[in-house]
């Protein structure tokens, strides 16, 4: 059995490895999890010390994978990725409680007939001028926190399958 990670707790690929081994007992150790994994040992040190500036892709998908644990994958694209990092897009598992009342809370009737009234507003002449700018970003950012709680829910959905 592994002894407790000190320098490594925080880490995201940490935090999966012993999350998992709580359902499979390698996974305890750095040792046993490399083996399942198909890595050196000194590479998944390497990736939960965070001494390595980029894990490469392959590895993420794979100890997503293996730990069960999908939001690593979006973690990856958000804070790696110069594509994914300006997506919208949750990087951690919560629960489907706080994920259903954020979702209700977006979905207001309120928050919904605002957004979708200002939306038609500034699209009505198909052209969106100096004028309307702002309006239109304030649009896009509640879009913006529709997307991350949709994508909280996907997460929790893939989580759970």
């Amino acid at each position: 059995m592994g002894k407790q990670p000190t320098k490594a707790v925080s880490n995201i690929y940490c935090q999966a490895r012993l999350k998992a081994a709580k359902y499979n007992d390698k996974f305890k150790s750095r040792e046993g999890a490399a083996e399942v994994l198909n890595i050196s040992v000194s590479s998944l040190a390497e990736y939960e010390l965070d001494m390595v500036k980029f894990i490469p892709v392959d590895k993420v998908v794979i100890m997503a994978e293996v730990y069960h644990a999908p939001e690593l994958l979006n973690d990856y694209c958000v804070n790696k990725c110069p594509i994914g990092s300006r997506m919208s897009i949750a990087t951690q598992v919560t629960s489907l409680e706080s994920s259903a009342l954020k979702l209700l809370s977006v979905f207001s009737e309120n928050n919904i007939d605002k957004l979708k009234n200002e939306l038609l507003d500034i699209a009505e002449d198909g052209k969106i001028d100096v004028n309307e700018k702002a309006r239109f970003d304030s649009v896009l950012t509640g879009l913006d926190k529709v997307t991350k709680v949709i994508s909280e829910l996907q997460l929790l959905a893939k989580k759970f399958k």
